[in-house]
């Protein structure tokens, strides 16, 4: 299926951080704990710091094989990067959905059975619970971590990244 792009103007998560860098770029942000999908960066961060890692961990998705219009499930531990995750998601045109990590393992098989084997992006922790209950790889395309190690799944930071992903927005009338 051809998808329709559009450069219009709205509000599009995709480039939400980039937007707020160009305008506020240098405006601290402090976490209460490091991100678990760059542990090294510490708490202390910029508007333009978390824009570029989002620009980042888009290019990280588009190597494990992301691509517009493809669903994208977020379901790891909580914190903060579960949004600049989504935020990266959309960025290159994919459709990102939060399952919030407070759901039980039945609620969230039944919620990726509906997604029709979207990527999972998750953690080691998380995916080690959800396969002691359901067969997780029969739900999913792939599973990608964002920290830890877990057979069959990669880790998000593992495919070699040969260039940046261009930010893509489908038109809105584009079927997702």
């Amino acid at each position: 299926m051809q998808q329709k792009l559009f450069s219009g103007s709205g509000f599009y998560i995709g480039q939400m951080f980039r937007e707020a860098a160009s305008r506020h770029g240098a405006v601290p942000v402090v976490l209460d704990r490091p991100l678990d999908v760059a542990p090294g960066d510490g708490l202390r961060h910029t508007y333009r710091s978390l824009a570029d890692l989002v620009d980042r961990l888009a290019d990280q998705l588009w190597a494990a094989g992301v691509r517009p219009a493809s669903h994208v499930a977020i379901h790891k531990r909580d914190n903060v990067d579960i949004a600049l995750l989504a935020c990266a998601v959309s960025r290159i045109g994919a459709v990102p959905v939060l399952l919030s990590p407070g759901l039980d393992t039945t609620a969230v098989s039944i919620l990726l059975g509906r997604l029709d084997r979207p990527l999972l992006v998750t953690d080691e922790a998380t995916l080690s619970r959800l396969m002691a209950h359901t067969d997780i790889s029969g739900l999913t395309s792939k599973r990608v971590l964002v920290s830890g190690v877990f057979p069959g799944a990669v880790a998000l930071d593992g495919p070699e990244v040969t260039g940046r992903a261009k930010p893509v927005r489908l038109h809105p009338d584009e079927p997702r």
